[in-house]
């Protein structure tokens, strides 16, 4: 019969060996914001599309907009879901990544610290653009009598959404560049997050032009497609890499 002995002797001393155990936190605050993020890009982009699809344009009629408010009602009430779920996984990114630039870089902080406010602003507007919609669809029968409300509504809608440019303008700066700053992106990236900002700051400020509908707006569709870009490279680098891991890659 074999025997297992647990002590060996040598001639130093006694030393007693235990099994080694193999132990990894797989949900850090790392992994944990970039699944927020990845969660976040995809319900972003599926709101996208389905606004793209089916939202009346920025200049639509009361009986437009009532239209919508009767057709595609659903659409609405799926748009409310995907903001409860997408919300809450931004914010943990943003928190997740301030907390990595601390860490990391102290002097990328107050660039996460931008980073991390203004995407509570953007949760912010966001909720009043979805309550807008609710209140189109849950007031239709009412407004059919009132035009003018209806459209003081979906001028509203517009203006809280053309200023909710701002807020992303300045979560892409701040998380963008902190992210630079603390070795997450390469500074290429980083300067090209600051140029999406610069655009998307452009796109909002004719705001007043731009509720009944304008091509100025345009503008900003680059800096837009930039903090797409940084959600998913970001959230990726987030998920593929150990804690404080600089990627000096572009």
């Amino acid at each position: 019969m074999y025997h297992i002995m647990k002590e060996v002797h040598v001639t130093t001393g006694q030393i007693a060996y235990a099994p080694a155990r193999a132990e990894r936190n797989l949900l850090t605050s790392d992994s944990v914001a970039g699944i927020g993020g990845l969660t976040f890009l995809i319900l972003i982009v599926f709101q996208n599309v389905l606004r793209f699809l089916t939202s009346p344009a920025n200049d639509a009629s009361p009986n437009q907009l009532l239209q919508f408010a009767h057709d595609q009602a659903w659409t609405v009430r799926l748009l409310v879901v995907t903001y409860i779920i997408g919300y809450p996984a931004l914010l943990l990114f943003a928190a997740g990544l301030a907390n990595r630039f601390e860490r990391a870089e102290p002097r990328a902080a107050i660039w996460g610290e931008l980073g991390r406010m203004s995407v509570i602003v953007i949760a912010v507007f966001f909720a009043f653009v979805n309550l807008l919609d609710v209140l189109l669809v849950a007031g239709r029968t009412q407004l059919a009598n009132d035009p003018n409300l209806t459209s003081m509504i979906w001028m509203l809608h517009n203006a809280i959404f053309t200023i909710n440019l701002l807020a992303v303008a300045g979560g892409l700066l701040g998380l963008g560049w902190g992210a630079a700053m603390s070795g997450l992106i390469s500074h290429r990236f980083g300067w090209a997050c600051v140029a999406g900002a610069v655009l998307l700051g452009v796109a909002a400020s004719p705001m007043v032009t731009e509720i009944h509908g304008s091509p100025f707006l345009g503008i900003g569709l680059l800096g837009y497609l930039c903090w797409i870009l940084f959600l998913l490279v970001t959230s990726l680098r987030l998920l593929g890499t150990g804690e404080n891991e600089r990627v000096d890659q572009p």
